[in-house]
């Protein structure tokens, strides 16, 4: 039997390691539905702060936490009953040009939600771009708008708070 150098076997081993922790890395990666579908039921439940934590960087730059959850709260958001039933319709790779964000493809995710005694059932669209290791979310054209304006998208003032 052939006796492998020590350096060849330290570096077969370091390679399997690395390759081991990138698996794991991908696998632990959240789904883009279920990402997406807990970003909504932040928003549904009034957690805004949290939900702007999972907002891309680049749209971060835009809007602060405190102006994202002002303009949340103006909104008037925080409809959830903790009884909604979320349903991911479909997830598919779609590019994207968005001012800010130098990612170019995402997954454009459709979900909608169902709340008991509610005839009605919206259906959301919604980007999940990944940014690293994670999933992030991106603002919709018509909020990126209103904050360009300096405004939230109810059109009340977008506060100069930090």
């Amino acid at each position: 039997m052939r006796k492998l150098p020590a350096a060849l076997l330290a570096a077969g081993i370091l390679a399997a390691l690395v390759g081991l922790g990138f698996a794991r890395a991908q696998s632990s990666l959240e789904r883009p539905g279920v990402f997406m579908t807990r970003i909504l039921r932040e928003e549904l439940n009034g957690q805004w702060a949290k939900q702007w934590s999972e907002l891309h960087p680049g749209h971060q730059r835009l809007i602060t936490r405190a102006q994202y959850v002002a303009c949340s709260r103006s909104l008037a958001t925080n409809i959830g009953t903790g009884q909604e039933t979320f349903h991911v319709l479909d997830v598919r790779d779609e590019a994207i040009h968005i001012a800010g964000i130098p990612q170019r493809m995402s997954k454009l995710v459709t979900i909608s939600f169902h709340t008991p005694g509610n005839s009605t059932t919206p259906t959301y669209r919604l980007h999940a771009v990944r940014v690293r290791d994670r999933w992030t979310w991106i603002l919709g054209g018509r909020f990126l708008t209103a904050v360009r304006h300096g405004q939230c998208l109810d059109g009340s003032p977008l506060s100069a708070t930090h």
